[in-house]
């Protein structure tokens, strides 16, 4: 069980980190895609739009596909959690009880942030910038709310899987 352990853990976190990426990428792909080296047919069919309204819907394009993203990358969490919960089951102490944390940030994640995050966002994708001082304080702290438990999760996980190969 220590291997399956150490293998989820590792897919878990190369996968955390690979989401962190994307989601960033997704959003400064939209300013590069608008920028200076805007290929001719894109501008061609973006010139109906004003140059501002062109970046609010690529971002809003960039944020539909990061809610998809972390909707199904926080199921996907869910089943690496239950596993490695699972594989941690019989071992005595801390991989249990830490396997058990992050499983647990995976489920406040899924069931009360992800949900908060996907409303408020889309009420703020097509409002102008800056947004209004109280949304704008409430995304932010969900965003923050996910991402600490994103970064606490990464090291739950990450100490779980150095105690068990310690012991290996």
């Amino acid at each position: 069980m220590a291997r399956l352990l150490l293998v989820v853990a590792g897919f878990w976190l190369g996968m955390l980190a690979a989401s962190w990426v994307m989601a960033t990428v997704n959003f400064r792909t939209v300013d590069r895609v608008l920028g200076p080296g805007i290929r001719p047919e894109m501008a061609g069919r973006l010139a109906a739009l004003p140059a501002e309204d062109r970046r609010v819907v690529l971002r809003h394009l960039a944020s539909e596909i990061n809610r998809t993203m972390f909707r199904a990358w926080a199921l996907a969490e869910l089943a690496l959690g239950a596993l490695a919960l699972g594989a941690a089951g019989r071992m005595p102490g801390a991989p249990r009880l830490l396997m058990g944390a992050a499983l647990l940030l995976v489920v406040t994640q899924l069931a009360v942030l992800t949900p908060a995050i996907a409303s408020v966002g889309r009420s703020i994708d097509f409002l102008p910038r800056p947004l209004p001082a109280g949304i704008g304080r409430r995304f932010g702290t969900l965003h923050a709310a996910y991402v600490g438990a994103d970064f606490a999760k990464a090291i739950l996980v990450a100490l779980a899987a150095w105690t068990v190969a310690r012991r290996t």
